[in-house]
């Protein structure tokens, strides 16, 4: 019994390191903060970002569910034109990240298009652009996801920015990732978190054997 107790022990120690390994850099990249007690708030800044736009809260007029947390976020703030919304990342050198987030459009703005980048003092890291043309949260159309891996070769703080091409609405996004490859797309059970669970019924199935015996 002391040998199993010791090796769930090692291996639960082992899994709770991998899941340190697997941290997601950016802050409040679900939008779960500040929480928002109505349908929605315009004109606000996430807690961890700069920059204003409209948190919304999950299932809002009938739209469909990012899948992540109780909220997401509007890039325009109110039915405004945005100026970009962005945080500080730190990131080493010769490591290999993982970046994600889910997207969306619609709410009849003149948003079509989220661009965004990830750079420094010393240039760009990456960049790109979404379309959300077509797209319309309101009218059922799924959360899409953009990924992509890189590794950056200078370590330092770069600034992540995401900035809409219209106003008003259709710059939506949720679940913003940075994190060493490997990690689970969120919304998927991460492997650690499944073995630990394991580990944990292994463990109250010996103990209800000993008091058994």
């Amino acid at each position: 019994m002391k040998k199993k107790v010791l090796l769930i022990t090692v291996l639960t120690i082992f899994c709770l390191a991998a899941e340190a390994g697997a941290t997601n850099l950016v802050v409040n990249g679900g939008f779960e903060s500040p929480v928002i007690y109505t349908v929605y708030v315009t004109d606000i800044t996430p807690t961890g970002w700069t920059g204003m736009g409209d948190l919304v809260q999950q299932g809002y007029a009938g739209a469909v569910n990012s899948g992540d947390g109780n909220q997401w976020f509007d890039l325009n703030p109110g039915t405004s034109t945005s100026t970009g919304t962005s945080q500080n990342i730190s990131l080493n050198a010769g490591t290999d990240y993982l970046f994600s987030f889910l997207y969306d459009g619609g709410g009849g703005g003149t948003t079509t298009q989220i661009s965004f980048s990830l750079q420094s003092g010393l240039g760009s890291l990456l960049s790109g652009a979404v379309s959300t043309a077509s797209m319309n949260v309101y009218g059922g159309t799924p959360w899409s996801t953009y990924s992509t891996t890189f590794d950056p070769s200078i370590s330092g703080l770069y600034t992540l920015t995401f900035v809409p091409n219209g106003a008003w609405s259709g710059g939506f996004i949720d679940a913003v990732t940075i994190s060493p490859t490997g990690t689970p797309t969120p919304g998927v059970p991460e492997p650690t978190t499944i073995l630990l669970l394991g580990l944990g019924l292994i463990g109250v199935a010996g103990i209800r054997r000993k008091f058994k015996n």
